[in-house]
């Protein structure tokens, strides 16, 4: 596999099937901006609710063939081979991105555990070979990344900027950062102490020599 993080904001993806399985898929593509369309003849109550909220879109009946057309991306979720079969096969005609819920063989791509921070993004993924186990590390690594390292995220961002501004080439920051990132800064994160880890960061581009 190759690791990927699919930018969706606001790219027309469709879950089909309408249980809790395609429950927990649409709060994620919800969670990454997409514009979600779910197409089943019946829904949980929670998705009916973000239907009625017009958070997504309901297309009340059983999928059919040309269903897919306009869409970037599909999960299925009806747990019914025959009818996750016809799915795949009409993705791939489409060339659209698939993912076939429990059935890493018709999958184009994995959907790894995930802790979400603001704008950071860890994911646990084994291949489609365990799912539970990437749960489980999830689970057990949720402490560890709480929003300490989101909060210092929103600041490094703005510190690239300025060193993208002040270092000519991409070695030279790529240079630069490998060593920015020092244990003494990210001890100093740690402990929160964000202004001083801002501080030394900014010190080092204003005397970075290449």
């Amino acid at each position: 596999m190759y690791p990927i993080n699919l930018i969706l904001d606001d790219k027309p993806c469709v879950v089909i099937g309408g249980g809790h399985v395609a429950l927990r898929k649409v709060k994620a593509l919800l969670e990454a901006k997409a514009k979600v369309t779910v197409i089943s003849p019946i829904l949980v109550n929670e998705l009916k609710v973000m239907a009625q909220n017009n958070q997504i879109i309901w297309l009340q009946k059983y999928y059919e063939t040309g269903d897919l057309n306009g869409f970037e991306l599909v999960i299925c979720a009806v747990g019914e081979d025959n009818a996750s079969q016809q799915i795949y096969t009409d993705a791939h005609k489409a060339r659209i991105l698939i993912n076939v819920v429990d059935k890493l063989p018709l999958c184009d791509f994995a959907l790894p555990a995930k802790i979400r921070r603001g704008n950071l993004l860890i994911t646990f993924s084994t291949n489609g070979k365990s799912p539970a186990l990437s749960r489980y590390l999830r689970c057990k690594m949720e402490k560890e990344f709480d929003d300490t390292y989101a909060l210092w995220l929103d600041r490094l961002s703005i510190l690239r900027n300025e060193a993208i501004a002040k270092l000519p080439t991409s070695d030279d920051r790529e240079i630069f950062w490998r060593s920015a990132l020092s244990d003494e800064v990210m001890e100093l994160v740690k402990q929160k102490k964000y202004d001083e880890a801002e501080g030394i960061i900014r010190d080092a581009i204003d005397s970075f020599r290449p």
